[in-house]
C-alpha cells in the first residue's frame, strides 16, 4: 500500500533531511549561476553555430567514405563544405572585429529624455557590412529592458530605430551586437556599456480628454449658473443700474475704470484636486492618462498627487511627472505605497479624489479598497487602455459587437474580456469606473 504513505505526517528525521537538501539546493544556486555564465561566454566565444558544426561533421563523414571507397566525387565536395565553414568563419571573425572597433569609439547617441510608444532615430551608427551580401548583423538593447530596436539604413550606414515599451529612469545603456553569415555557419555576439543618463516618460493621451469624473457628486459639483448669492467678492464693470453703493470709488480714483461689487455664485465648479496612481502589471496607460491629466490642469490648479513609490505627495507638474516614472519601480509592492502618502494629505481634501489604476486586475485591487475606507466618499477609478475601443466599450447591438471581436487577435479580445471583467468587479465594490481609450483620449 504504498500510496497510503503520503497521508502520514512526515517524521522529524525526514523533515530534517528535506530542510538538509534545501540548503544544499540554496548553497549550489550560486555555482549553477556562475556555471551559466561561464557557458554563455564560452559560447560567444565559440563562433560555429550548429549549422556550421553540422556541416562539418557531414564533410569529415563524407571524407572517411570517400577514402574507404575510393570515392573521387565524393571527397572534392566535403573538401569545399569545409573551406566554406573556414571561409565564412574567418569573414565573421574579421567583421566582428572591424564592427568592435568603430562601436567603441563612438559615444551612447541617446537623448536623455524620451516618451513611450515615440519612434526614435538615434545618433548611433553601425557599418553596414551587409552591403557585402554574405553578412548580416543584429542589433539590441540588453539593459535597459523595456525597448524595441531594430537597424535602418541611413546614409551607407545602419541607424538604429529604439522605441520605448514603458516608462522608467536608467544609469546605464548595454548594447548586443550578433555579426554572422547569410548561410548560419558562423556568428560572433559581443556587448557594450555606455554610462548615460535615460529618462523614459509614459506618453500621454490626445489633449481633447475631458474629464467628467474629475467633479464628485455633491457639494463639490455644482452648476456655474446658480444665482448670484453670498458675500460682495467678485467685481465686474458698471452697467446702468447697478447701485452706486457697491462702486468702487478707490479703484476709479485710480485707473478711471467703474467696478461693482457683485456677489458670489451660490454653485460653482469646484474640481477635485486630489488623485493617487497605482502601480501594477500593464499599468503604461493609465499613466500616461495621468500624466495628461496633471500636465493640462485636468485636476485643477492646487492638485495633490502621489504614485506608488513617493515618500510625500506633489503639488507640482514637474515633481508629480516624476513621480509618475519613478513608480514602475513600485510594480512588486516593494517600496512605499499611496496609502501611506495619503495620511499626509489634508483630511478635508480626501473627501473627493480619483485613482488611477492598471487596466489589468492584481493586488492593487485590495490596495485601493483599503484606501477608500479612509475617505468620506468611495474614489472614482480611471482606468487607461490601449484595447481596441470596438470591443472596450460596451455595444448595444451584441451581433455586431461579435462581428467586431472575430476582426481582433485573441490577444485583444482576452484583455478586452479581462478590462471588462475588471470593471464589473469595481463596479461591484462601489466605485466608480471611467475607462479612457489612450490612443484616442476619448471615454469607452
Amino acid at each position: 500500500m504504498p500510496a497510503l504513505g503520503c497521508l502520514w505526517p512526515p517524521s522529524k528525521g525526514s523533515s530534517s533531511a528535506l530542510d538538509g537538501a534545501t540548503a544544499d539546493a540554496n548553497s549550489l544556486a550560486p555555482m549553477r549561476a556562475r556555471l551559466s555564465r561561464l557557458l554563455q561566454r564560452a559560447r560567444r566565444l565559440q563562433p560555429l553555430r550548429w549549422g556550421g558544426l553540422g556541416l562539418i561533421a557531414v564533410a569529415l563523414l563524407a571524407l572517411s567514405v570517400s577514402r574507404d571507397e575510393a570515392d573521387h566525387l565524393l571527397e572534392p565536395v566535403a573538401l569545399i563544405a569545409l573551406a566554406l565553414v573556414a571561409a565564412a568563419t574567418l569573414l565573421v571573425l574579421g567583421a566582428t572585429l572591424f564592427v568592435r572597433r568603430r562601436l567603441a569609439r563612438q559615444a551612447a547617441g541617446v537623448p536623455p529624455a524620451l516618451d513611450t510608444g515615440a519612434e526614435l532615430v538615434t545618433a548611433f551608427r553601425v557599418p553596414d557590412v551587409r552591403r557585402l551580401g554574405l553578412l548580416d548583423v543584429q542589433l539590441a538593447w540588453v539593459e535597459p529592458a523595456g525597448f524595441d530596436v531594430e537597424l535602418v539604413r541611413i546614409d551607407g550606414t545602419l541607424g538604429e530605430r529604439v522605441r520605448a515599451v514603458e516608462r522608467g529612469r536608467h544609469e546605464w545603456l548595454v548594447r548586443r551586437v550578433t555579426v554572422e553569415d547569410v548561410f548560419g555557419i558562423a556568428a560572433m555576439t559581443f556587448e557594450l556599456t555606455w554610462d548615460c543618463a535615460l529618462r523614459v516618460s509614459p506618453v500621454a493621451a490626445p489633449v481633447q480628454v475631458n474629464l467628467s469624473s474629475s467633479a464628485s457628486s455633491g457639494d463639490a459639483y455644482s452648476h456655474p449658473s446658480g444665482r448670484a448669492e453670498g458675500d460682495l467678492i467678485e467685481m465686474r464693470a458698471y452697467a446702468p443700474g447697478d447701485s452706486m453703493r457697491h462702486v468702487l470709488w478707490r479703484t476709479f480714483a485710480r485707473t478711471r475704470r467703474l467696478l461693482v461689487r457683485v456677489p458670489e455664485r451660490a454653485v460653482a465648479p469646484q474640481p477635485v484636486n486630489v488623485a493617487f496612481l497605482l502601480a501594477g502589471v500593464g499599468d503604461e496607460p493609465s499613466a500616461g492618462v495621468a500624466r495628461v491629466f496633471i500636465e493640462q490642469g485636468l485636476l485643477g490648479p492646487e492638485f495633490v498627487f502621489a504614485a506608488d513609490g513617493a515618500t510625500e505627495p506633489a503639488t507640482r507638474v514637474p515633481e508629480a511627472i516624476e513621480q509618475i516614472i519613478d513608480s514602475v519601480r513600485a510594480r512588486r509592492g516593494d517600496g512605499p505605497v499611496v496609502e501611506r502618502v495619503a495620511g499626509l494629505v489634508q483630511p478635508h481634501r480626501l473627501g473627493a479624489c480619483v485613482v488611477f489604476a492598471p487596466p489589468v486586475d492584481g493586488p492593487w485591487r485590495p490596495r485601493l479598497v483599503a484606501l477608500c475606507r479612509r475617505l468620506a466618499t468611495r474614489a472614482t477609478v480611471i482606468i487607461g487602455t490601449d484595447a481596441p475601443a470596438a470591443v472596450a466599450a460596451p455595444a448595444p447591438d451584441t451581433k455586431r459587437a461579435a462581428a467586431a471581436r472575430w476582426l481582433l487577435e485573441d490577444d485583444d479580445a482576452v484583455r478586452s474580456e479581462r478590462l471588462s471583467s475588471l470593471r464589473e468587479a469595481l463596479v461591484a465594490d462601489g466605485f466608480g469606473v471611467e475607462l479612457i481609450h489612450r490612443p484616442t483620449g476619448r471615454h469607452v
